[in-house]
């Protein structure tokens, strides 16, 4: 029997990258599914043009989330919806957000792309679509940066100093502190790029979580995304092992076919540092000191448990 993995954060388009509609998106996309090595699912929100109408318009938020939907209803206990927003334009955030949790029965909030549209989490704005999802009892994956791109990758969000964590990580604190009772999703936190030129920064969150609870906060799961990472030694030392999440940040901007599943963002498959296979991610986690239960639990049971899903 295969295993069963639940990969939290996986953004997708029926829009390639020259603009041509891909009519097949649905089969293309569970076809991934089916050549992984794992019983795999997939919590989905959009990404390409999709995140573009979002920036643009109030509008396009219905139109990414709908778009969403339609893949996750036909393809029920194997695709979960995760709703994408804009808190800029608030009002019709919380419309959306009621159609996608109140009719769609979507499973999380986010990604919360507050660096690419422009907002903050700890605003009155961000508060209001969080109490929002508090309603619904969905948790919220809010965007944390992995890493600083290398120089010469250029490209207009790839620029960050390591500023750039800091403020998304005390943005987060912020908003946790305006509501406790929300569940908060750090979004691929730990990971550290597909060369040594990246510069990651899990250690520099985890130091921030240390030095600003007395014990990790219960209402915190933490989204590993590169398995390979030396943190993630330290991750599963220091982090609740009920507060982990598989977060790989799989896209499909290449392709159909995609990439195979276990293929890094932003790195060809022919260049992906191991296989791209879940077995990959089960041996780094059982090298950086995780049990046979705590790679059950983070590949799978934390997921269900948090998104209420089976």
């Amino acid at each position: 029997m295969k295993r069963t993995w639940i990969d939290t954060h996986i953004h997708v388009s029926d829009i390639g990258r020259d603009g041509a509609r891909r009519e097949n998106m649905l089969d293309d996309l569970l076809s991934v599914l089916d050549r992984c090595d794992a019983d795999l699912r997939f919590v989905i929100s959009c990404d390409g043009p999709y995140t573009s109408q979002i920036i643009r318009g109030a509008e396009g938020m219905m139109t990414a989330n709908r778009f969403v939907y339609d893949l996750v209803r036909r393809a029920p206990g194997r695709l979960y919806g995760s709703c994408t927003i804009n808190p800029n334009f608030l009002d019709e955030s919380l419309r959306v957000m009621d159609r996608c949790f109140g009719e769609w029965g979507f499973v999380q909030l986010g990604e919360m792309l507050q660096y690419m549209m422009n907002y903050r989490m700890d605003s009155d704005a961000g508060e209001k679509v969080v109490r929002h999802a508090v309603k619904y009892g969905v948790p919220v994956q809010v965007h944390l940066g992995t890493y600083c791109w290398p120089k010469r990758q250029g490209g207009r969000y790839r620029d960050e100093t390591s500023g750039d964590g800091i403020f998304h990580i005390s943005d987060l604190l912020g908003i946790a502190q305006r509501v406790p009772e929300a569940k908060y999703i750090l979004a691929h936190a730990i990971g550290c790029g597909p060369t040594p030129d990246y510069i990651p920064w899990a250690d520099m969150f985890l130091d921030v979580i240390q030095g600003s609870y007395d014990t990790y906060p219960d209402n915190f799961w933490i989204e590993i995304r590169d398995f390979q990472c030396k943190a993630l030694r330290r991750t599963i030392r220091e982090v609740p092992s009920n507060r982990l999440l598989a977060g790989t940040d799989w896209v499909t901007r290449v392709g159909p076919p995609f990439q195979p599943y276990g293929t890094m963002f932003d790195v060809k498959a022919a260049e992906n540092p191991f296989p791209a296979k879940v077995a990959s991610f089960v041996r780094f986690l059982r090298a950086a000191g995780a049990t046979t239960a705590d790679i059950q639990r983070i590949g799978a049971a934390n997921a269900m448990e948090l998104l209420r899903v089976r």
